[in-house]
This record gives structure tokens, C-alpha cells and sequence, in this order.
């Protein structure tokens, strides 16, 4: 009997495939060879991995409370470090305000080098007098992903010293945020000085005064992490 015809079919090219690359061309890259030809090869790109590091001056602080290099898309950014020994973060977001309390001194409780602790001694003497103190008030009730209110605070003077000593990382990481800190401005400190004024600074400069409490000045809250 006359023998059975059979069909026959070219195989795939290597190219049409996506194998266009030698192995020179994928040095250092893990790579997957052309089934037809061994010659060809198809580069696999390696991707960069997350790593958890540790939370240095500059470092972007996530919602949980972790620094990382290549952090993945899901991550959010809620702040960037500025002091590794107390572990203090400034904010992404900032607003202008008035420090509040005109005329009324708190005294040696709002004075201290902890923000913390100034930012509470504000508050509570303003709810015992029904005073309002605009700056301490929009601190104390910011908020992001992973934080909640009463988390932040207005830093005390000394603190914006200490994020004024390494500005330029730390507004680095804020600009590639799109968060940057204003250049040549001042910031409101939670120091009151006397009745009438309360320390603000410019961290781009370290440029320190002391400045009548019923003027808005900018305002950006900070983290205990």
C-alpha cells in the first residue's frame, strides 16, 4: 500500500520567540535557552529585591514603621528620619498656623527639649482655659496610614536644631517624595519663650528667633517611632 502522507511543519525560529540574545549578551543574568537553537538565548532581568534597613538620618519611614531600600509599590511613605538616637521622623506634610495663646504663658512645661512633651503641656492647658493653639492642635491631630492622632507633635526647638544639622539628606529624601521643606522658611517650634513668643527656625539654615505667637508660620509634625 502507498505509504500515509504526512504533514511537515518548520519549527518556531528562535527570534519569533524572543530568544534574540547570546549568552555574552546576558552576562551576570540568569537565561533561558531556544529549545531550537542553543546558541540563542532570552536574558531574565533580575528585579530588585526589598530590603528592610536600618532607619539612619534620611532613610524614608514606611506606615510600618520600617525603613527599606527598593520598597515595593504597596509600601507608603509616611515620613523620613531625621535623629537615629530618639528615633524621630519628620512628616511629608506641613501648613502654616499660628502658635496660639496670645498673652498666656504655660510656663516651664512647654519650655522643655521634648516636643512630646511641650506638645502635651499645650494642649492641656489650653482645654483647662479654652484656649486654642492652632500649631500644637494640627500635630497632635495629624494622622497617615499605620499612625494615629496623638501620634505626632509639634518638635521642640532643639529638635528642629537636629534636623537642621543634616537638612540636606533629609530634604533630599523629601523632595524625591515631592514633600520637600520650604528653603530660607521658618517653622514653628513647640518652645514657648514667654507670653507673647515662641521659638520657630528655618532648617534649611539653622536660623533661630523667637516670634510673636499670633503669626502663621509653617508647621510640619513629627514622629516617635
Amino acid at each position: 500500500p502507498a505509504a500515509n502522507a504526512q504533514n511537515c511543519v518548520n519549527s518556531s525560529r528562535c527570534d519569533e520567540l524572543g530568544y534574540t540574545k547570546t549568552t555574552a549578551d546576558c552576562a551576570g543574568l540568569d537565561t533561558l535557552v531556544c529549545p531550537f537553537d542553543e546558541n540563542k538565548v532570552f536574558c531574565v532581568e533580575a528585579k530588585a529585591q526589598e530590603q528592610i534597613i536600618s532607619c539612619d538620618t534620611g532613610a524614608v519611614l514606611y506606615s510600618d514603621k520600617k525603613c527599606y531600600i527598593n520598597a515595593s509599590a504597596e509600601r507608603i511613605p509616611i515620613a523620613v528620619v531625621f535623629d537615629t538616637e530618639n528615633r524621630l521622623a519628620v512628616a511629608l506634610d506641613e501648613t502654616s498656623l499660628a502658635w496660639g495663646g496670645y498673652g498666656e504663658i504655660i510656663g516651664s512645661a512647654a519650655q522643655t527639649t521634648s516636643g512630646k512633651s511641650n506638645t502635651a503641656a499645650i494642649l492641656a492647658y489650653g482645654e483647662t482655659n479654652n484656649i486654642e493653639y492652632p500649631a500644637a492642635e494640627y500635630c497632635n491631630t495629624y494622622s497617615t496610614t499605620g499612625t494615629n492622632a496623638g501620634d505626632w507633635f509639634l518638635p521642640s526647638l532643639e529638635e528642629l536644631e537636629l534636623l537642621s544639622s543634616n537638612f540636606s539628606g533629609i530634604n533630599s529624601a523629601l523632595t524625591v517624595l515631592g514633600k520637600p521643606i520650604t528653603d530660607g522658611q521658618y517653622y514653628w517650634s513647640s518652645s514657648e519663650y514667654n507670653l507673647s513668643f515662641a521659638g520657630r527656625l528655618v532648617p534649611s539654615s539653622g536660623d533661630t528667633t523667637y516670634h510673636i505667637r499670633y503669626s502663621s508660620v509653617r508647621v510640619r509634625p513629627v514622629l516617635a517611632f
